[in-house]
C-alpha cells in the first residue's frame, strides 16, 4: 500500500528559505527609507546661501555664532534638519533686528572635527559682537545729536511764530486805533487835536525872519 503521509522535515528548507528572503527584503526596504529620509533632512550650504541671500563669509559667521559644524559628503558640506531650523531662526532674527546678538545660542551641533572648508576671511563671534556694539553706540550718538538739533530747531521755530503773532497783533491794533481814534484814551486824543492846530502865519513877517536869519548866518548880502 502506498504511503501518502507527508514528512514534516521535507518542507523545512523551503520555509527557512522563504523567511530569509523576507528578512532581506525588510532590511533593504529600511535602508532605502533611511536614505530617502536623509535626502529630505539635509540641505547643502550653497543652497542655504541662496535661500538666505548671503555670501560665504556671512554664512560661516552665522554657523560660528550658532556653534554649528557642517557635515560633509565628499567635497560638499551640508546642514542637517535641526541645524537648518536654527539657521532659519537666526535669519528671521537678523531680518527683524539687523544683528545676530540677542538670538539664543543653542548647543553645539555637527561633527566633532572641524571641516577643512572654511571661509578665507574669518570674523570671530566676539569681534562681530564688538563691531555691532560700536555701530549701535555710533547710531545712538547720532540719534541723540539729531534729537537735540531737532529740539533746538523746534524751539526757535516756536519763538519765531510767537514773535510773528505779537507783531501781527500790534499792527492790527494800530490799524484799529487809526481807523477809530475815538477808542483812544482822552489824553491821547488831546495830543492829536493839539498837533492838528496850525497857527496862522504872516507871510511878510515870515519873509523878514528868513532875511534876518540869512544875514546873521552870512549866507549872502542883502541890497
Amino acid at each position: 500500500m502506498e504511503n501518502n503521509s507527508v514528512n514534516p522535515t521535507d518542507n523545512t528548507p523551503d520555509i527557512t528559505l522563504h523567511s530569509a528572503d523576507s528578512t532581506a527584503d525588510i532590511t533593504l526596504q529600511s535602508a532605502d527609507d533611511r536614505q530617502n529620509s536623509d535626502i529630505f533632512s539635509k540641505i547643502y550650504i550653497l543652497e542655504l546661501q541662496k535661500k538666505y541671500g548671503i555670501g560665504r563669509d556671512a554664512f560661516y559667521a552665522r554657523t560660528r555664532y550658532l556653534r554649528i559644524t557642517t557635515w560633509k559628503i565628499g567635497k560638499k558640506a551640508y546642514l542637517d534638519a535641526e541645524q537648518i531650523i536654527q539657521m532659519d531662526g537666526l535669519h528671521d532674527h537678523i531680518q527683524a533686528t539687523g544683528k545676530m546678538d540677542g538670538y539664543p545660542v543653542p548647543e553645539a551641533s555637527g561633527p566633532v572635527e572641524e571641516q577643512p572648508l572654511q571661509p578665507t576671511v574669518a570674523i570671530t563671534v566676539s569681534e562681530s559682537a564688538q563691531l555691532t556694539t560700536e555701530q549701535e553706540i555710533t547710531k545712538d550718538t547720532r540719534q541723540h545729536d539729531n534729537s537735540e538739533t531737532e529740539a533746538i530747531a523746534s524751539l526757535v521755530r516756536n519763538a519765531q511764530n510767537k514773535a510773528t503773532g505779537v507783531l501781527i497783533a500790534e499792527n492790527m491794533l494800530v490799524q484799529q486805533f487809526i481807523q477809530n481814534p475815538e477808542q483812544l484814551p482822552e489824553e491821547l486824543r488831546t495830543k492829536i487835536k493839539d498837533s492838528a492846530a496850525m497857527p496862522e502865519v504872516d507871510p511878510f513877517a515870515y519873509a523878514n525872519a528868513l532875511v534876518n536869519f540869512a544875514k546873521k548866518s552870512g549866507v549872502g548880502a542883502v541890497a
